[in-house]
């Protein structure tokens, strides 16, 4: 017994020589202590020729004995508060970027007279979004963009009434010829367009934005088509004296991976003083 009593001593200063409880870590990126009461806690993050490395070393007392534990890492993605780090490396900010879209969606015009019977599903919008460029000002929360695109659009009546543009240049409804079998009559809008908007993503799964769309109409016209007995009949006009710019007031909706729009302009299409005057509205999805 005092054998072993005076061997315990040795035995003890062995292991504390022991070159496998020794650590040496040349130029760590990051040193963390956490101390309380009953235990201590080192983090090493990052080292010398490998900023992956991880080291964590947590010592308790229990029964009056320290009890150690070590961990090494070196693909470290632990996380423990705020001394937690991610396996991605973080995105900066500002940051930017630039996308297209292709919306596809349907026109009604609040406003028109309802002798026009228009049909919305029967009035498409095309409009192809080219370059939509924007800033992630704080972080990937909240956007900023200003885009640019071309749109066409297409206002389609159907029934006995169509779109007829006089002498003087106005806009307005007339009717079909006696014994004409009507098929359609529309006015087509092209515009440059110039959305400005704010997005919001609460998360990955739900997002919106809300903003002004300036549409700058370059080019109109109007197109009937009839029959009376048995021959095709086309009456064209260009120029249909819509508004140079208009203004319209836009959302946009993602939810779970589906996409959709809306806009509605408070200005009336036509220019004052050529006749017919209606707002625009259009919905749709867009990718």
């Amino acid at each position: 017994m005092l054998f072993l009593a005076a061997l315990l001593p040795l035995m003890a200063q062995a292991r504390n020589n022991n070159p496998q409880d020794t650590l040496v870590v040349n130029k760590p990126t990051k040193v963390t202590v956490i101390t309380s009461d009953s235990a201590q806690t080192i983090y090493i993050q990052g080292k010398e020729g490998n900023p992956k490395y991880a080291y964590r070393n947590s010592i308790q007392l229990v029964d009056s004995n320290y009890v150690s534990t070590s961990t090494i890492d070196n693909d470290f993605n632990f996380s423990f508060g705020p001394f937690g780090r991610k396996q991605t490396k973080p995105q900066k900010y500002p940051s930017s970027e630039t996308t297209m879209n292709f919306f596809v969606g349907f026109n009604a015009a609040p406003g028109m007279p309802q002798a026009a019977d228009l049909h919305p599903f029967s009035s498409w919008e095309f409009w192809w979004l080219i370059a939509d460029c924007g800033i992630y000002p704080w972080n990937s929360h909240h956007k900023f963009t200003i885009g640019f695109g071309l749109d066409w659009r297409n206002y389609r009546i159907k029934g006995d009434t169509r779109f007829t543009k006089l002498d003087n240049g106005t806009i307005g409804l007339g009717t079909y010829p006696e014994g004409a079998s009507p098929q359609f009559s529309r006015l087509k809008v092209l515009s440059l367009t110039v959305p400005i908007r704010y997005h919001f993503y609460p998360s990955r799964y739900f997002g919106f934005s809300l903003g002004p769309v300036i549409n700058l109409n370059t080019y109109s016209s109007l197109k009937t088509r009839w029959k009376i007995d048995g021959t095709k009949v086309k009456d064209t006009s260009k120029n249909a004296h819509v508004k140079p710019v208009t203004v319209d007031l836009m959302a946009t909706v993602d939810c779970l991976g589906c996409n959709f729009y809306f806009k509605y302009s408070p200005c009336d299409l036509i220019k004052n003083g050529y006749g017919l005057q209606f707002k625009t509205l259009s919905f749709g999805i867009f990718l």
